[in-house]
């Protein structure tokens, strides 16, 4: 991970770096000078599709800029622009990786739902494929059934007018009634032939159509399913960009933590430096108990002097902030992870 203290770190060793610097330049001119070389930066990506490496590399760019621009005015000029710029790439780092994990969410998410719909057209159309069968098959239905009513009631005025004939020609062709019953014995024979052919038919077609409805059926809880399948993800997908969020919010807060934290220790290893020093320098020089108080320079008399109780509470204070840091950092890796 890229770390910002290292262009701060180079930024306050650089007036060591510098003997010289130049001369007293209108604010102004300063001001529109940098605002300038800032805008050199070819950064000109959206925000929404802003990389890790896209903000690395706008670090370095600004770190160059940054020595140019204390070499040609002086540290003086950026001394409190430089924490601020640091702060910003710090926000872009973040906000550059929380796009990175919620694009390859996206992604994921959008790849399931795509596969989702795609079922769910594949099942719309088998759904109206099936209609269309159905359709057809209840149109046959319905065309037989209409056949079959047609050549039953012509097969009853046949029969009717065959009896009624038969009476009228009873009495005086005997011989030909002999012929005329066998004849239409046969014919109607025939006919009820085809007409038991055309019921087993029409039961063999409601049996197709009870089993097309239960396909049907099943088709429409699988729909149903998909449809609280993607209901769930889309709920999933909300709660997981609150949580995203959250994290953000948090990590963001530790990182503000762990900046107090470094420069509060910083302060106190200094400080403990600093007595350190006054402590070896007091053990180094002998004492001298006749020499008056009075004598002492103005160097010795304006330098700290510290008790051992100060220095033992600076110690513990130091060591009570790394403890902090250490859990800081601890806390920010989890986060991370």
């Amino acid at each position: 991970m890229f770390t910002y203290l290292d262009l701060s770190s180079s930024i306050e060793h650089l007036p060591d770096l510098i003997t010289t610097t130049a001369g007293q330049h209108e604010s102004s001119r300063s001001i529109d000078n940098i605002r300038r070389m800032a805008c050199s930066s070819p950064l000109q990506q959206q925000y929404s599709s802003l990389t890790v490496l896209d903000v690395y590399d706008e670090a370095a760019l600004i770190g160059k800029d940054f020595e140019r621009i204390i070499e040609a005015y002086g540290t003086e000029t950026i001394r409190d622009l430089v924490p601020k710029v640091i702060r910003i790439l710090e926000l872009l780092e973040l906000q550059a990786a929380k796009n990175e994990k919620d694009e390859d969410e996206f992604v994921k998410m959008k790849t399931r739902i795509e596969r989702l719909e795609t079922e769910k057209c594949e099942t719309r159309e088998l759904r109206e494929k099936f209609d269309r069968e159905l359709d057809l098959v209840e149109e046959q239905w319905r065309k037989e059934a209409d056949n079959l009513m047609t050549l039953v009631s012509k097969l009853q005025d046949e029969n009717r007018r065959l009896r009624d004939e038969l009476e009228r020609n009873n009495d005086f062709h005997n011989k030909s009634d002999l012929a005329s019953p066998s004849e239409s014995i046969s014919i109607t024979r025939e006919e009820l032939e085809c007409i038991k052919n055309l019921t087993e038919e029409n039961i063999r077609l409601k049996r197709v159509l009870k089993s097309k409805d239960k396909d049907l059926i099943q088709k429409t809880l699988n729909i149903e399913a998909v449809q609280a399948q993607l209901e769930r993800v889309c709920k999933a997908n909300c709660t997981l960009r609150q949580k995203n969020t959250f994290s953000a919010n948090q990590t963001q807060r530790l990182l503000v933590e762990k900046f107090d934290l470094e420069v509060q220790l910083k302060e106190k290893e200094n400080y403990i430096n600093q007595m350190k020093d006054r402590i070896g320098d007091d053990l180094a020089s002998p004492s001298s108990p006749t020499k008056p108080i009075n004598d002492f320079t103005t160097l010795e008399v304006n330098q700290p002097r510290f008790t051992l109780e100060e220095l033992r509470q600076v110690l513990w204070e130091r060591n009570d902030l790394k403890t902090k840091l250490m859990e800081v950092e601890e806390e920010l890796r989890l986060f991370k992870e």
